[in-house]
């Protein structure tokens, strides 16, 4: 099924407003509660409005609504109004469509301008800032009044582009300053509690430090009687053995020969 056309959208719409005017009218209820009552004549001696005399007179309107809704709001007039709208519409979109692509930018319409690599690719002069060749062209065939803006554009660019550079690398600074504040802090945090942190890690005369290390100490000594404990039964054993083991005399070459060749004594 084809998409309706403006067209055919307007006149709908055209239709059901037309519709609710011809609506027919009625006494309101505040109206009816509020308004003369029926009876033969008022406080001031005028006859009062009966109920088929309202009637009447709302029938008589109603009829005249038609006729004149009738003769202005015609399926004619209706078709015409509509095509109008869809005329002025589409004459609209393309001027507009022509204004942008001659102002188009060198930067997204939802770039952002807080982010440091966005600003550094800001053109630096206005006339990079327009992509489309014949920007320039279009302003100055303007008159006078075009070259003035530019010129006014072109000055106001430059100087809120430079604030702008120059608040961002500031801001860049900062955050640079700002990260090595922040690890410096890290780093000191431990000295942030010293009674806590600091204090139990001196070596004081009764801290809890140099209780460890005279502990310590005194194990060390302990291991060390330890070993010297084991090192004189082994020296002592090794004096008795060679006391009881007698050395045997010396050899000459011949018998060590001999033995070696497995001769006998004789």
């Amino acid at each position: 099924m084809a998409e309706p056309t403006i067209t055919a959208i307007k006149a709908a719409f055209l239709r059901v407003e037309i519709r609710q005017l011809e609506t027919p009218l009625e006494p309101s209820t505040h109206w009816r509660a509020h308004g003369p009552k029926p009876g033969p004549e008022s406080r001031e001696g005028r006859p009062l409005l009966s109920d088929k005399a309202v009637q009447d007179l709302v029938a008589k309107v109603n009829d005249k609504i038609k006729q004149h809704n009738r003769l202005v709001f015609s399926t004619q007039s209706q078709r015409h109004v509509a095509e109008q709208i869809e005329s002025l519409l589409w004459a609209r979109t393309s001027a507009a469509a022509e204004h942008v692509e001659l102002d188009t930018l060198a930067i997204r319409k939802d770039a952002d301008l807080e982010d440091s690599a966005v600003i550094a690719a800001l053109p630096h002069d206005y006339a990079d800032l327009h992509i489309h060749p014949d920007h320039d062209a279009a302003r100055n065939e303007e008159g006078g009044d075009g070259r003035e803006g530019k010129k006014d554009a072109e000055e106001r660019y430059t100087r809120l582009r430079g604030e702008l550079v120059t608040l961002s690398r500031q801001r860049d600074a900062l955050k640079a300053r700002l990260a090595r504040y922040q690890h410096l802090q890290e780093m000191t945090e431990p000295l942030r509690d010293p009674q806590e942190n600091v204090q139990p890690n001196l070596v004081t005369k009764h801290g809890k430090l140099a209780k460890e290390l005279d502990r310590t100490r005194v194990i060390l000594l302990r291991i060390a009687a330890q070993l010297r404990g084991e090192e004189q039964p082994k020296q002592r054993t090794k004096r008795r053995r060679r006391e009881v083991v007698p050395r045997p005399p010396p050899q000459t070459d011949q018998e060590k020969l001999g033995q070696v060749l497995g001769w006998a004594r004789t």
